[in-house]
């Protein structure tokens, strides 16, 4: 009997054991987006931007509803939007953490909605604007975390970002 027991024990210690070198759950790595949005704007000029504030329930959310329709009806940890309100050509900002992957892919579909409506001719869109969102905007993910960035230095921007999960 208490070799059987002892063989027990030993194969649960085994299997314990070999359970410790199964893959494990990466935790993403949490980034302030406030801070990474000053330091973006303070190393990288743009013109006049203005945050829509989503806790600002007149203004915030209306910048937020008019340039990025459905962000703000969703349910985000982290939300950065910086909007040219002077220049045409100031340039834009928008970060986003979401709480999941599928929040991540649908903001993902929100900013590239915005490059495309700006890319593109048409009322409110001046020739020089069309020409900078098809030349300089990306969007860039990581894990649970999405920017729109749209600045002459976009790929700089975008390089700083992902420098931020390494």
């Amino acid at each position: 009997m208490k070799k059987i027991v002892s063989l027990c024990t030993a194969a649960v210690l085994c299997l314990s054991l070999l359970s410790a070198c199964g893959p494990k759950q990466a935790e993403e790595k949490q980034v302030d987006l406030a801070a990474f949005a000053q330091s973006v704007q303070q190393s990288h000029e743009f013109a006049s931007l203005e945050r829509a504030d989503p806790a600002d329930q007149e203004l915030g959310t209306i910048m937020l509803e008019n340039n990025y329709p459905g962000l703000k009806d969703m349910d985000l940890e982290q939300v950065e939007v910086y909007l040219a309100m002077v220049s045409f050509s100031g340039g834009e900002l928008a970060l986003v953490q979401a709480k999941s992957p599928e929040d991540a892919a649908k903001v993902k579909e929100i900013f590239q909605a915005r490059i495309d409506t700006k890319s593109t001719d048409g009322p409110g869109n001046y020739p020089e604007e069309v020409e900078m969102w098809k030349r300089a905007a990306k969007v860039a993910e990581n894990g649970s975390y999405v920017m729109l960035v749209n600045h002459e230095d976009s790929q700089a921007i975008v390089d700083e970002f992902n420098a931020l999960f390494k």
